[in-house]
C-alpha cells in the first residue's frame, strides 16, 4: 500500500513539472489594472519566467540587478496606472462641463421668448415655434443621454 501511495506520488510530481500556466494583464474602462489565468478581450500575455530556486553561488551585484529590475518594473506599472487613472480623471470632467453648459443653453432656450440663429452676413434668422420646441427636445434628449 506505501508503495502505491510512494509511486502516485512520484507520478504527480512528475506531471506537475510539465504544467505550463500562462498570465494575462488587461485594463478595464475605469483604469484598473488586472492579472488573471483567462484571456479576456483586451487582455495580452504576460512573460513571467519560472521560479528556479536561486543558488547559493548568485553574486550580490546579480540580486542587486535583479531586485532593480523588479522595482522598475513596478514603478513602471504602477505610472501606467497613474496615467490611466488621470485620463479616465480628465475624461469625466470634461463631460461634466459640457453637461453644465449643455443644461444652462437648455434654461436660456426655455426662458427665453424668441429663439433665433444668425445667418452668414450675421442677420438674426428668428425660430419658429415647431422650430424651437424640436431644438429644446434634441437638447433635453442629449443631456438626458448624456448627463447623469
Amino acid at each position: 500500500m506505501k508503495t502505491i501511495i510512494y509511486l502516485i506520488s512520484v507520478v504527480l510530481a512528475l506531471l506537475s513539472w510539465t504544467v505550463k500556466a500562462e498570465i494575462y494583464k488587461w485594463v478595464d474602462e475605469q483604469g484598473r489594472v488586472h492579472y488573471g489565468d483567462k484571456a479576456v478581450d483586451n487582455s495580452e500575455p504576460m512573460n513571467v519566467p519560472s521560479e528556479k530556486k536561486q543558488s547559493s553561488s548568485a553574486s550580490p551585484e546579480d540580486r542587486k540587478e535583479r531586485r532593480q529590475r523588479l522595482l522598475q518594473a513596478f514603478e513602471e506599472d504602477r505610472a501606467a496606472r497613474k496615467q490611466q487613472a488621470e485620463e479616465v480623471r480628465q475624461k469625466k470632467a470634461k463631460l461634466s462641463r459640457q453637461c453644465v453648459v449643455a443644461k444652462d443653453q437648455l434654461r436660456g432656450m426655455q426662458r427665453s421668448n424668441r429663439l433665433y440663429d444668425l445667418d452668414k452676413s450675421g442677420n438674426r434668422v428668428y425660430l419658429s415655434d415647431e422650430q424651437r420646441r424640436n431644438a429644446t427636445a434634441r437638447l433635453s434628449a442629449e443631456i438626458k443621454k448624456h448627463c447623469k
